[in-house]
């Protein structure tokens, strides 16, 4: 109280030279910003000017500021998008995806954590982190090749005695009789969610796990101490410590992870997807790089993909809003 007062006599510009005075002593950290600052600035904060031709008829020989306008008050492209007869379906399949991902990779990533938190053996533990996030840097496309080479099939009989031309796990399949022929799942469209979910889940789970592992760190020990005194079980002292003291990590994360429902990557869905899986397989940002990339209509591809922002940005303010409502805990 004290200190406002004497800051309050100061006037503006005793608080502008203690600003200065702070930032002068962390003037080494705030170096270390300076790349991540550029990095979001030209290619986060410049391209949002090019957005503007999500509103017009792009002619890129005359530059989007110069070309006209679209019809329907610049809305003519939103309105195309909501007319086309599958919209509703690719929009389906971009929050089922979603959804899967949360509900299987969320509590998945967050059971690794607990687990590995639980190991006593401190290289064994370092082991165990190592393996578990080194999918991450394994490329979509490899992934993608890898399933390839797992699911595919020539068609082949149980019982016969030539099973090369069969996926490895068509092979394992017709060795154990379990199917009657080789199934090609990546041709099914009604193996696509799980093919897509069960390859995200491997690949992400250990790398998502280790935001909580550096959360768990954190817990003082003499809880546990006090608790195993008291006569708790390992699993009383995970679920009573660890667990309680991961929620504000736990909602944070999922508030972020719900606005990022319709921001789904476009990436291994192009590289899983095929003509007969079209009905599963196409999402929004699979059907933006098709019309854009594919077709040159930028302007067009432009309004669907701000058409996914402004979705996102209204799911984190909606889900912001209940977490702070049920939680006290929120991202503002």
């Amino acid at each position: 109280m004290a200190s406002k007062q004497k800051n309050e006599k100061k006037g503006i510009g005793g608080w502008w030279k203690g600003e200065m005075h702070k930032l002068s002593k962390s003037k080494f950290l705030m170096l270390l910003m300076i790349p991540g600052l550029i990095y979001f600035i030209i290619f986060h904060y410049i391209p949002i000017g090019g957005l503007i031709i999500a509103f017009k008829n792009y002619k890129p020989g005359i530059g989007m500021f110069a070309s006209p306008w679209a019809a329907d008050f610049g809305l003519r492209h939103f309105i195309r998008f909501l007319s086309i007869p599958d919209v509703w379906n690719y929009i389906w399949n971009t929050i089922a995806l979603s959804l899967l991902h949360i509900i299987w990779l969320f509590p998945a990533s967050i059971i690794l954590a607990l687990f590995i938190n639980e190991l006593r053996n401190v290289h064994f533990k370092k082991v165990v982190q190592t393996i578990s996030y080194l999918p991450h840097f394994v490329s979509v496309a490899a992934v993608a090749g890898m399933l390839t080479l797992f699911l595919t099939s020539q068609g082949t009989q149980a019982g016969s005695a030539d099973l090369s031309n069969e996926g490895l796990l068509n092979q394992l399949l017709l060795k154990m009789h379990v199917i009657p022929e080789g199934i090609s799942f990546l041709d099914k469209a009604q193996y696509f969610r799980t093919i897509y979910i069960a390859s995200d889940v491997w690949q992400s789970v250990g790398w998502s796990a280790i935001i909580y592992i550096a959360a768990l760190s954190g817990i003082d020990q003499e809880l546990y101490e006090a608790a195993t005194i008291d006569g708790a079980t390992r699993v009383q002292k995970m679920w009573h410590i660890s667990v309680q003291l991961l929620k504000p990590t736990i909602v944070i994360l999922l508030v972020m992870q719900v606005g990022k429902i319709m921001s789904l990557g476009s990436d291994k869905a192009l590289l899983l997807q095929r003509p007969v899986t079209y009905p599963k397989s196409q999402i929004l940002s699979t059907y933006v790089y098709n019309m854009g990339i594919g077709k040159g209509e930028f302007d067009y591809a432009a309004a669907v993909g701000l058409f996914n922002s402004i979705i996102n940005v209204l799911l984190v303010i909606l889900a912001n809003f209940v977490s702070r409502k049920l939680t006290e805990t929120s991202l503002w």
